[in-house]
């Protein structure tokens, strides 16, 4: 298989080629690792690529993605025997010694990994700039973030390194990155996929899923990772009720650009017969925001503490300034304060509950803006920095869902230039299967599949550029 062929196949097309005999694991193993090579010294998405990837001996015909080459992130879902850094200085090189449901499901559904893709340090930021690894560059514009905290997985599927990635969302990290490379990305319901995720957190966010190029592989890899209780079968294509909103308590300033994108899905679905009219709905924002980001702590606190020694009282040289002050926030909390914490999170989800009584579906800007430049983010920042900079702006849009439960996906929308812009459904809990429906439909009107960018493994190596003019910007 030539490596353009591999390049422009998602996962189901190739998984079809396995079945049928026309390629062998192996063969697409080597495939993915050849992309690596072409194009991750440009983008640092990959931080390490395994020199035995366990291919299976025999192929199960009857798997969703049978020997599909996948990365792991290098946080959350992990597999035996396997590095885990979590993006930070301050874990070692230990392997872990377990291996989560999430991992095994994925195994199970035919996906052979082949390495890890690179985050922030334990996931906390809407940009892959830690100091342990450095900055993900975005493939489409090597300057700009790919986004976070699943950024390498977004910018190894864009540049046609695997055709799906593992990621993860507990405010925003599927849709951000999904958003800053043009892929799908689509955080299910909270709850819907297994996860490992700690029972000392009384309301974690966090979701595990993954990034992809085409809807299709979105909808196979839902069916074969969720629970044995999840949704029910694909959504027909009856006309839906449709809100849209560029203007919302929680979305800063949209740009014009993304605005226009906005309003031209809100059109297609009008075409497709789909009824579209403006509306929101109400939450009192600020107050929300601070007990998410109180919540989001008490999950930092948890996670750091289980992979490194925090016993000290001042931020340690190994640990990034944001995640203390996030380690810190947590550790002050009264029990009062968290019981206010999770009142305000539970009053915002019954007021998007009943929103989506009335609407379907809800149509936002998945991003404000256009990704910001690499360089904009520090880990010496501290948090209020951070959330009024362009990195810390992006993540309100998605992240209100992580804290209502509701599922949402992101999807390409049109083009700034030669750079994607995209937006973001949202539905009522359990409603994927109209998510993934709406979503195809758009696809095929969108045609976003025959969008290619710069950096990317399908194209010959002369024409992609190199990360030499952006080095500076390294940590």
């Amino acid at each position: 298989m030539r490596l353009s062929e591999y390049a422009s196949l998602d996962g189901t097309a190739l998984a079809e080629l396995v079945v049928a005999g026309e390629v062998s694991p192996a063969e697409l193993v080597g495939s993915a690792q050849q992309a690596a090579l072409a194009v991750d010294p440009a983008l640092h998405a990959v931080v390490e690529m395994y020199d035995d990837p366990r291919i299976p001996r025999a192929v199960d015909t009857s798997a969703a993605f049978a020997g599909v080459p996948f990365l792991m992130k290098d946080f959350g879902a992990h597999e035996r025997g396997r590095h885990q850094w979590m993006g930070s200085r301050a874990v070692d090189d230990r392997l872990t010694q377990s291996e989560s449901v999430l991992a095994q499901r994925f195994r199970e559904s035919g996906l052979i990994s082949i390495g890890r893709s690179a985050t922030c340090e334990f996931a906390v930021t809407a940009t892959v700039e830690s100091a342990r690894f450095g900055p993900t560059h975005n493939p489409w514009d090597l300057g700009r973030t790919a986004g976070g905290s699943s950024g390498g997985a977004a910018a190894a599927v864009a540049a046609g390194i695997v055709p799906m990635a593992h990621a993860t969302d507990s405010g925003g990290s599927i849709r951000i990155p999904a958003a800053c490379c043009g892929l799908v990305g689509l955080k299910p319901t909270r709850g819907l996929i297994p996860t490992d995720a700690s029972e000392s957190v009384p309301v974690d966010f966090h979701t595990e899923f993954v990034v992809t190029r085409s809807v299709r592989d979105a909808a196979r890899a839902l069916c074969s990772l969720q629970k044995p209780s999840g949704i029910g079968p694909p959504a027909d294509a009856r006309p839906r009720r449709i809100a849209v909103a560029v203007e919302a308590p929680w979305l800063s300033a949209v740009d014009p650009a993304v605005a226009a994108a906005t309003l031209h899905a809100a059109r297609l679905c009008e075409q497709l017969g789909h009824t579209v009219e403006e509306a929101t709905p109400q939450v009192d924002w600020p107050p929300l925001f601070e007990a998410m980001k109180d919540i989001w702590a008490l999950g930092t606190l948890d996670t750091v503490r289980d992979w490194t020694d925090i016993s000290a009282t001042r931020c340690p040289a190994e640990i990034e300034h944001l995640t203390w002050e996030l380690v810190t926030r947590a550790r002050r909390l009264s029990g009062t304060a968290i019981i206010d914490a999770l009142a305000k999170v539970d009053g915002a989800a019954s007021s998007f509950a009943g929103f989506f009584d009335e609407y379907d579906m809800l149509l936002t800007p998945t991003l404000p803006t256009l990704p910001p430049k690499i360089g904009e983010f520090s880990p010496d920042m501290d948090l209020n920095t951070y959330y009024a900079g362009a990195v810390g702006r992006m993540e309100p849009a998605a992240a209100i869902f992580n804290a209502t439960g509701q599922p949402a996906i992101s999807i390409p929308a049109g083009l700034a230039g030669a750079f994607p812009l995209s937006v973001q459904f949202a539905a009522g809990a359990g409603r994927e299967p109209d998510l993934l429906a709406l979503a195809a439909e758009l696809e095929a009107e969108i045609g976003w599949a025959a969008w290619t960018p710069p950096v990317h493994a399908g194209r010959p190596p002369a024409t992609n550029p190199s990360t030499s003019e952006y080095e500076g910007h390294r940590a």
